[in-house]
C-alpha cells in the first residue's frame, strides 16, 4: 500500500519524486516519510524551508489517503490551511512524521462521505533529523470531499 501511495505521489505529483519523498511506515495512526537533504537544500547548506513544507503538506495529506483507502472512501482531500513553526536549521535529512490530532474512525466518515457530506481533520506534522530531534512543527487542516462526477 505504501509503495502504490509512494509511486502515484511521484506520478501525479512530480515534486515529490525531484524531492526523492519515500514513505516509510504506517500504522493507520499515523505516517513517516523522509528525504534526502541533497534534493531539499538551501543556499546555506540547510534544509530548504519550501521543500520541507511542501514534504510535511503531503506526508499528512498521504496519512489521510492511506486511511481513506482503507476504508474505501471515494473522496477528494485538499489542504484548507497550516501553520508552521521553524524552530532551527536542518542540515541533514528529512525525516517527517504526521499523526492526526484527533481520533477518527473512517467507517463513520465513509457514511458521512457516501452521504455527500464533507469531513474537516487536523493533521500534526513534526520534521525531524536521524535521531528524531524536532526541527519544525505544522499543524495543517484538510478537507475530505465527496468525489463529483466531472462533465
Amino acid at each position: 500500500m505504501l509503495k502504490q501511495l509512494q509511486d502515484f505521489l511521484h506520478k501525479e505529483i512530480p515534486l515529490t519524486k525531484d524531492m526523492n519523498l519515500e514513505l516509510l511506515n504506517f500504522d493507520g495512526l499515523s505516517l513517516k516519510a523522509k528525504a534526502p537533504l541533497e534534493e531539499n537544500i538551501n543556499d546555506k547548506g540547510s534544509v530548504f524551508g519550501g521543500s520541507s513544507s511542501a514534504l510535511m503538506i503531503i506526508v499528512a495529506w498521504s496519512l489521510i489517503k492511506l486511511n481513506c483507502q482503507e476504508a474505501d472512501i471515494q473522496a477528494d482531500i485538499v489542504i484548507h490551511k497550516n501553520e508552521t513553526i521553524w524552530q532551527k536549521a536542518l542540515y541533514g535529512d528529512l525525516f517527517i512524521s504526521a499523526s492526526f490530532q484527533n481520533n477518527h474512525d473512517f467507517k463513520k466518515i465513509k457514511v458521512l462521505i457516501d452521504s455527500k457530506r464533507h469531513m474537516r481533520m487536523t493533521c500534526l506534522i513534526e520534521l525531524m533529523d536521524t535521531e528524531a530531534n524536532i526541527y519544525s512543527t505544522m499543524t495543517a487542516k484538510y478537507v475530505i470531499i465527496p468525489k463529483t462526477n466531472k462533465a
